[in-house]
């Protein structure tokens, strides 16, 4: 089984490296790992130019914005399963990769997630928060609540299915492309109690309190265009939840 690796990046030098190793040092061998930039003005292409030959495809051109760029990814992967890991995050292990392909080939789902911790910059070995995927049922994404995207892996086919990321959001389109893959094409997903990326805060989704409300307010859009019921009270609600994840 075939296992397409999807980054996006711009302007992370000072990341970039230690998510590209964290790919190469899976022990599973059956990857492809795309990497594309958006015509990155700092270091960042001269790093990834060092791994050249171990890194499938690598593309540098201007796009608009990190959907975009994941949509680009998902045009040139031909693995039958597809996920992404982003430039300023890197796998929590070297058998990722494995369990991912493992279950993939032992149960009859069309995509799987798993659990995430989350890091400040400047200390990466410290878990600040864990974002587990247990808890994660499709009937609660009218109240926002999702399973942890860097952690989901779907069959290629489940994209040809729904469709890619829908540009008109610019922070939740991963959350519109969840709720169209689960909710509305009843997609069948399992979930992995593993972790399965060790991820950055300070995102386009965890970056303060701006993008936070701007994040729930297209949450609320997305629900609304699908014919879903939510409001702003049901988002709350869901913080209630993530205060019991936190890990200090």
């Amino acid at each position: 089984m075939k296992i397409s690796i999807i980054t996006a990046v711009f302007n992370r030098e000072s990341t970039i490296e230690r998510c590209v190793r964290s790919v190469l040092n899976q022990k599973y061998e059956h990857i492809e790992y795309i990497v594309v930039d958006g015509l990155s003005t700092d270091g960042t292409m001269e790093i990834l130019s060092q791994f050249e030959g171990q890194i499938t495809q690598l593309v540098s051109a201007r796009d608009f914005g990190i959907y975009d760029a994941l949509n680009k990814g998902l045009s040139m992967a031909t693995g039958d399963v597809i996920g992404f890991l982003h430039s300023d995050d890197y796998f929590a292990s070297n058998d990722v990769v494995a369990s991912i392909a493992r279950e993939m080939e032992s149960h009859s789902m069309d995509l799987l997630y798993a659990d995430l911790d989350f890091f400040h910059q400047n200390t990466p070995e410290k878990s600040t928060r864990f974002y587990s995927s247990s808890f994660f049922k499709p009937w609660m994404m009218r109240f926002a609540l999702q399973p942890a995207h860097p952690t989901v892996y779907a069959r290629k086919s489940v994209y040809e299915q729904v469709g890619n990321f829908n540009l008109d959001y610019k922070i939740s389109a991963d959350f519109d492309w969840l709720l169209r893959c689960l909710v509305l094409a009843k997609c069948k997903s399992k979930y992995l109690k593993q972790t399965f990326v060790k991820m950055q805060k300070g995102g386009a989704s965890t970056g303060g309190i701006k993008s936070v409300i701007r994040h729930n307010a297209e949450d609320l859009r997305i629900l609304k265009s699908h014919g879903i019921y939510s409001n702003w009270m049901f988002v709350v609600l869901k913080y209630t939840y993530k205060i019991f994840q936190l890990r200090f």
